[in-house]
C-alpha cells in the first residue's frame, strides 16, 4: 500500500508541474547540478548519457567509495587479471557492442569450452570440442527442445526486448520498471509474474530440458533455480547463445571510459545521507544535500548540494554502505529489493577428477554446472586471463589452471578439498550479487521522489552489463525530460511513429 501511495504522490508532482503550463527549467545557461551515487556501469553510463543530453556546461559529480566499475571488476592471480564480476557480453547487446566499437575496445572470445551438467548422481550431459558431436548429444537428450527454446528466445525475448532501444532512441523514458517492461511487450511483463518453470512448460519444453539445460543456465548466470521468475529465464537462455565475448584487458574498462568521456568529477567517498533541503512541489524548487565521508575516516562528513540526485547502487538492507534518506514527506524506500549473496572462489590448482567420475583432469569439462538445487557448489569454470598475452610472474606447473567456483555460502576447507587435489592460490570474493528473482516480486520505480532517481530498479528485471546501460540511459532521459517538462516523452507505452527528421530529435549517437 505504501508503494502505491508513493507512486500516486509522484504522479501528483508531475501533474502540478504540467498544470503550471511552463517548463520547469528553460534556462539552457543554467543546467542542473547532478550528483550520482555509484561508479559502476549504471552510474558511469548515466553520467555519459547526461553529458550527451545537456552538453558541456552540466556539472556532474560521481561518488564512488571503491574502484570504478562496481561489480564489474577483476582479480589478480599470479600476475594476471581475471574477470571476477560481469563476464559475458552478447552480440545483440546494442549498447555494449556500440560502445566497444566507439572506444576501440577489443572483443575477446568468452567461450567456456566443453560444458558438463552435473547432478548429485553424476554427469547428465557433457558437450564436445566438436560441434557436430555436441549437436548430436543435445538432440539425443533433448530432442527439438533446444531449437524450440532458441526460436522462442529469438522471437519473443530478443524481438520484444529490442523495443526498448527504439523508445530510448526517440528520447522516451519511464518512471517505473513495470511501465518499461509493458512498453517492451506484455509477454515480458507477464513473465515476471510466473516462474521460469511455468513459462518454459507453457511453450512446450520437456521436464528434462527444464530441469537440466534451463536449470544450468539460470544457476550459472544468477545462482538461482527455475523457480525464479520467467523474465530471468529469457535472459539466462540468451546467455547460452553462441558468440559471447568480453573486453580484452577487462570489462571494467567500459565504466572507466564512460566516466572519462562524461567529464564528470569523481568523488572518492561514501555517501551516508541524502537529505531533502528544499521542496516547492512541482515548481522546480527541489534541492538535495549529500553527506559523505572520504577514505577510511568515517567520522569526518562533508556535504554537497544538488538539483538532481541519481542513485546507481543497490538499495537493500544487506549492502555494507547503506544510504539514509532524511526529511522526506513520504517513505522513499517503500519497496523491498532483496539481494542474493554469492561467494566467488578463485582457485589456482589441480582439479579433483575423481569428484566428477573421470580419471584425469584433462577429461574434466572446462565448465561444470550443478543442476541440483541445493548442491554445495553452483559452478566450476576454468578461466582465462583478461589479457591473453601477459605472462605469469612465476611458473606453477602446466596442470595448475585458474578455476572460478561459485558458492551460495562461505566455502569450507572440505568444500575446496572435494573439488581440488591441491592448490597454490585461493581468493574469495563475496558480494550481494543479484536480486532474488521471485515470481510476482515488486518492480521498483526509477523515480523515488521529485528529481531523485534509482538506476538499479532495472536489476529487478535482470542484472547484466547491458541492463545497467539501459537503466542508465532511461534515468538520464527521465531526468532530462522532467527538467524540461517533456511530459509527452514519459511513461508512453506505445511506440510513436517517427515523423521525418524530427521523429528522432533526441536520438543520440553513442
Amino acid at each position: 500500500m505504501a508503494f502505491s501511495c508513493q507512486i500516486l504522490f509522484l504522479i501528483g508532482v508531475a501533474l502540478v508541474s504540467l498544470a503550471s503550463g511552463r517548463a520547469l527549467n528553460t534556462d539552457e545557461d543554467s543546467p542542473p547540478r547532478i550528483g550520482i551515487i555509484g561508479g559502476g556501469l549504471g552510474g558511469t553510463s548515466t553520467a555519459f548519457f547526461l553529458r550527451q543530453l545537456y552538453g558541456p556546461k552540466l556539472t556532474i559529480d560521481v561518488f564512488e567509495a571503491d574502484k570504478v566499475g562496481g561489480r564489474v571488476t577483476t582479480i589478480n592471480i599470479n600476475g594476471q587479471d581475471y574477470e571476477a564480476g560481469g563476464t559475458i557480453i552478447h552480440r545483440k547487446n546494442k549498447y555494449m557492442v556500440e560502445f566497444a566499437k566507439k572506444f576501440n575496445l577489443t572483443q575477446f572470445d568468452n567461450s567456456d569450452g566443453v560444458l558438463g551438467l552435473w547432478a548429485e548422481d553424476g554427469m547428465r550431459l557433457q558437450t564436445s570440442e566438436w560441434s557436430a558431436v555436441t549437436l548430436a548429444k543435445l538432440v539425443w537428450r533433448y530432442g527439438m527442445d533446444l531449437y524450440t527454446a532458441r526460436h522462442w528466445v529469438s522471437n519473443v525475448g530478443f524481438k520484444q526486448f529490442a523495443r526498448i532501444y527504439q523508445f530510448q532512441d526517440r528520447g522516451m523514458a519511464f518512471t517505473t520498471l513495470e511501465d518499461m517492461l509493458r512498453a517492451m511487450g506484455d509477454d515480458l511483463l507477464n513473465m515476471t509474474r510466473h516462474t521460469m518453470r511455468e513459462v518454459l512448460q507453457d511453450i512446450g519444453l520437456s521436464q528434462t530440458f527444464i530441469d537440466e539445460f534451463a536449470a544450468a543456465a539460470v544457476k550459472d548466470n544468477y545462482g538461482q533455480t527455475v523457480e525464479a521468475n520467467g523474465f530471468l529465464g529469457v535472459v539466462s537462455l540468451m546467455a547460452v547463445e553462441p558468440e559471447l565475448w568480453s573486453i580484452q584487458d577487462g570489462n571494467q574498462q567500459m565504466a572507466e571510459i564512460l566516466l572519462r568521456e562524461s567529464k564528470a568529477n569523481l568523488v572518492k567517498g561514501t555517501v551516508k545521507t541524502v537529505a531533502l533541503i528544499k521542496d516547492d512541489m512541482g515548481t522546480g524548487g527541489v534541492s538535495y544535500e549529500l553527506d559523505y565521508t572520504k577514505g577510511t575516516d568515517s567520522t569526518k562528513t562533508e556535504s554537497r548540494e544538488y538539483d538532481i540526485v541519481i542513485v546507481a547502487a543497490p538499495l537493500n538492507e544487506e549492502t555494507k554502505n547503506k544510504i539514509s534518506f532524511a526529511d522526506f514527506p513520504v517513505e522513499v524506500l517503500s519497496f523491498k529489493q532483496d539481494y542474493l549473496k554469492l561467494v566467488c572462489a578463485f582457485v589456482q590448482g589441480k582439479i579433483n577428477a575423481s569428484a566428477f567420475n573421470v580419471d584425469s583432469p584433462k577429461e574434466c569439462p572446462d565448465a561444470i554446472i550443478s543442476i541440483s538445487p541445493n548442491y554445495y557448489f553452483n559452478s566450476v569454470v576454468m578461466r582465462s586471463p583478461v589479457s591473453p598475452n601477459t605472462k605469469p610472474e612465476t611458473s606453477l606447473g602446466a596442470d595448475e589452471a585458474v578455476w572460478r567456483v561459485f558458492f551460495s555460502h562461505n566455502p569450507t576447507e572440505e568444500d575446496i578439498s572435494r573439488l581440488f587435489v591441491s592448490h597454490s592460490d585461493l581468493r574469495l570474493v563475496d558480494w550481494w550479487a543479484y536480486p532474488e528473482y521471485r515470481a510476482g516480486m515488486e518492480l521498483p520505480p526509477f523515480m523515488l521522489y521529485d528529481r531523485l532517481y534509482y538506476v538499479n530498479a532495472i536489476e529487478s528485471a535482470a542484472s547484466a552489463m547491458e541492463m545497467a546501460l539501459i537503466g542508465g540511459r532511461n534515468v538520464a532521459l527521465l531526468a532530462h525530460n522532467q527538467w524540461h517538462s517533456n511530459f509527452d516523452k514519459i511513461d508512453e507505452v506505445q511506440l510513436p511513429q517517427p515523423t521525418g527528421s524530427s521523429g528522432d530529435a533526441q536520438k543520440s549517437e553513442l
